[in-house]
Formats: structure tokens, sequence, C-alpha cells
């Protein structure tokens, strides 16, 4: 659910906290810099101006004297707007790019020798650009290993990882195929990755899904729970079967992850279906009794509970609960254009009854 995204009011505290920015971008194409460059490597950063994990990439992690000074003498770094729907979108496709920011290394011959996707602290960021300059359990250096080498297992651990990322769909299904076939060769978690690799698979491919519940059975408190039961949703929900897309978001607020978060997503959820209204007041109201009003995502539980009395044509206390979320939040322009939309409808349901 992308919703109520605080994106402008993150801009603000970024930039307002940040030091003046002293990371320079190449104003040159990807294919000038092929042509003219000669031994630095390329660092391609694909970004969005409106998502805030690529602003504080930028702000936060870029834009600090060490980064400054590796990039300077060992990088040419580009900026592509991956969702520009112009050459940036066919670029960024063409590396296979799915999750922003994403950010690829290339040799000077153009060819990958590595990528990470996701804001990255400094000192993380650091790390990866000395393992890139060195070459050292890069994408590139794994892959020529284990051409020569095809069954180490510290190889096929950290190179199935790496292709995972790159989704190289027929390279990774080969390495995890190795890890399923020598368990006791791999730690838990190696093995672990693998069997939550085909369940994906299983579901991108086939529309299968017993796979992902049998993983989720058996993994209950692994770290990948509720990305297991996120592909659940996703699956059931693009094939319109919304019986099995409640039961598993039901499933998901039972479990020991971030509550309040899983039980507003199923109660918004909930309102966009129109199903288990009742049951989805109980879980936000949870929601928040277990959050504290000081936090940020406070007014935007309240909205979700003002949705739900909408929904149930409450439009009285819907109007009540956004107003309580106005107050704690008087700059989003969202909860006011709610509170609009809860007062019209209420307009229409009195000149209806007139």
């Amino acid at each position: 659910m992308i919703k109520k995204v605080l994106l402008p009011l993150l801009f603000v505290i970024l930039f307002s906290c940040s030091e003046k920015h002293l990371f320079q971008f190449s104003e040159m194409s990807l294919d000038e810099i092929l042509v003219k460059n000669k031994d630095k490597i390329i660092m391609i950063d694909f970004y969005s101006e409106n998502w805030g994990s690529c602003l504080r990439l930028e702000v936060e992690t870029l834009n600090t004297k060490e980064v400054v000074e590796f990039s300077n003498k060992h990088l040419i770094p580009i900026k592509i707007n991956a969702w520009d729907n112009g050459s940036g979108y066919e670029l960024f496709n063409s590396y296979n790019g799915v999750y922003i920011p994403l950010v690829l290394f290339l040799d000077p011959s153009g060819k990958e020798i590595d990528r990470f996707v996701g804001f990255k602290e400094k000192d993380e960021f650091l790390s990866i650009l000395n393992n890139i300059i060195n070459n050292k359990d890069t994408y590139m250096s794994l892959f020529d290993k284990y051409l020569l080498n095809d069954n180490d297992p510290d190889i096929i651990d950290k190179l199935s990882y790496k292709s995972e990322i790159m989704f190289n769909d027929s390279l990774s299904s080969l390495l995890y195929d190795k890890v399923i076939n020598n368990p006791k060769l791999y730690e838990i978690d190696t093995f672990e990755r693998a069997e939550f690799y085909f369940a994906k698979m299983s579901i991108k491919k086939d529309d299968n899904v017993n796979k992902m519940k049998l993983f989720i059975e058996k993994n209950k408190t692994s770290s990948r729970i509720s990305e297991a039961y996120d592909n659940l949703v996703f699956f059931y929900k693009i094939k319109n079967d919304t019986i099995n897309e409640v039961e598993a978001l039901k499933e998901i607020t039972n479990l020991n992850l971030d509550k309040a978060s899983y039980l507003n997503r199923y109660a918004w959820r909930m309102t966009e279906i129109n199903k288990e209204l009742k049951d989805a007041l109980t879980k936000i109201n949870l929601a928040l009794d277990i959050t504290d009003k000081s936090n940020k995502s406070y007014p935007q539980l309240l909205d979700t509970k003002a949705e739900v009395f909408w929904m149930m044509e409450l439009y009285d206390d819907a109007i009540n609960i956004i107003n309580e979320a106005i107050e704690l939040d008087d700059e989003y322009q969202y909860y006011k254009d709610q509170k609009q939309k809860f007062l019209k409808s209420k307009r229409n349901t009195n000149t209806e009854s007139a």
C-alpha cells in the first residue's frame, strides 16, 4: 500500500539537517563516459526524486567527506531517473532494475562489477566501494571464481545472493539447486534463502503458492516471514482472490512483527475491498492502543480508523477522528482532503434523506 507517505515533510527534514551537497555527478551520458573513460569505475545511481530512500542515500551517505573523496579519486558517478518513462526507464529495465535506489558499478568497458539496492549508511557504503575497487566478493569476481570451481560452497553462497539481486533467474536457480541438494555444506540461513527463492519462483512462474505456504509453516520466526506473506498477499490480490487475501492478512497480524503497521495495513485493505469492516475497526483500535501519540505514524493510524468509519457510513465518527489527525499534523493536506470527502458524504446522505 503506497499511501500517506509524508515525502514533502521528509524532504524538508533531510535537507534542513544536511550539509551543503558536495557529491558531484557527471553531466555526461553513459555512452559518452564509455567512450572517454579509460580507468575509472562508473557508478550509476538509479533514483527517483519522489522516493525517500533515494534522497536519503544522496543526502546522508553520498554527501559525506569520505565518500566524496573516494568518488573523486576512483569513480565517474552518474544519476539516472529510473521512473522518467524515457531513456532512464529503458536503461533501468535493461539492467533488470526493480527497486530503487539501485546503484550499479561498471568497469571502464561497461561490464557490471557489482550492485546494491536500497539505502546504505556511510560506513557500509565505503566498505562496498573498497570491495569494488579491489574486486573482492563482487559479482564479477565471484562469477569468475565460480567458472573455475563451480562447487565451492562459499562461492555458491555469496554468488547466489548476488545473482538474486541481479534477477538472474537462470543462474540463481542453478546455484540454489546446489544448495538444496547439499544442505550439510551450507549454513541454515543459506538453505532457508534457497527454499524461499524457489517458493517465490513457484509463484512467479507457475502461479503456485504451495511452496510459499510450506515455507511459512516451517519458518514462523524467520526474518523472511513478512516478505513471504507479502508474496502471498500480492498473489491473491492480483488474482482477485479476496477470501485468501483476507486470511493471509489476518495471519500476518497475529505474528510478532511490526504489529501496529500490519494492523494498519489490514484495516486499510479492508476498506479498499469493503470486507470485515468491524474486524478492521477492532484491529486499527488495537494499533492505536499500542502506538504512542507522539509517534509520527499515529495520525496515519487515525486516518485509517476514519476511513473505516467512512466505509461503515458513520460519517460523524469519521469526521471526528480525522480532526484528531489534522490536529496532530495540520501541515498534511491529505488529511484535510479526507475531511472534505467525509463531509461531502454526510451532506449527500442528508440530502437524500430530506
